[in-house]
């Protein structure tokens, strides 16, 4: 279970410096199309969409690393006032509740890019972006948000991990 959970979590390290990378990227961006805009007088034809697509899949790409990192936002009051085993009970129905959800994110994500890719669907911008490239963070870091949620609910279930050589 150990490199199991030591896999996720490079997957989310690598998943989330992807996203900080997107975030300075759009950043850069926006900078650039600003400068040309008021400065150079120039019209900017992908910046906007970039920014937009580059934020979203930092958004998407950045939220397994924040679930590693236990950053999610939970109201845990009722968690920490109970036993041992009624938060056995509580972790797997929260598990089980978010695996609901991100599977379903994952599945119709994977269905669209699916779409997307065998159809040759693109944005109706002059960009003419290849609609598959803004689609692939949805199913992938939903993926691997499925995988955590499934390791952790494991962990907590078994009450932790075994000591080494267990």
């Amino acid at each position: 279970m150990r490199a199991v959970l030591r896999l996720l979590d490079g997957l989310a390290r690598v998943s989330g410096v992807f996203a900080m990378v997107l975030l300075a990227a759009a950043t850069v961006v926006v900078t650039q199309m600003v400068f040309s805009r008021y400065v150079l007088g120039a019209s900017t034809v992908w910046q906007t969409e970039f920014v937009i697509y580059a934020t979203t899949a930092a958004m998407m790409l950045g939220s397994p690393y924040v679930l590693a990192l236990g950053g999610h936002v939970g109201v845990d009051l009722l968690v920490e006032a109970s036993g041992p085993g009624l938060r056995r009970i509580l972790a797997l129905i929260s598990g089980l509740a978010s695996l609901c959800f991100v599977g379903a994110l994952a599945w119709s994500g994977f269905g669209f890019l699916y779409e997307a890719a065998s159809n040759g669907w693109t944005t109706d911008t002059i960009w003419a972006l290849p609609l598959w490239i803004p689609f692939w963070p949805v199913p992938f870091a939903m993926g691997l948000m499925g995988l955590q949620l499934i390791a952790q609910t494991v962990v907590a279930m078994t009450g932790g991990l075994p000591e080494r050589g267990a």
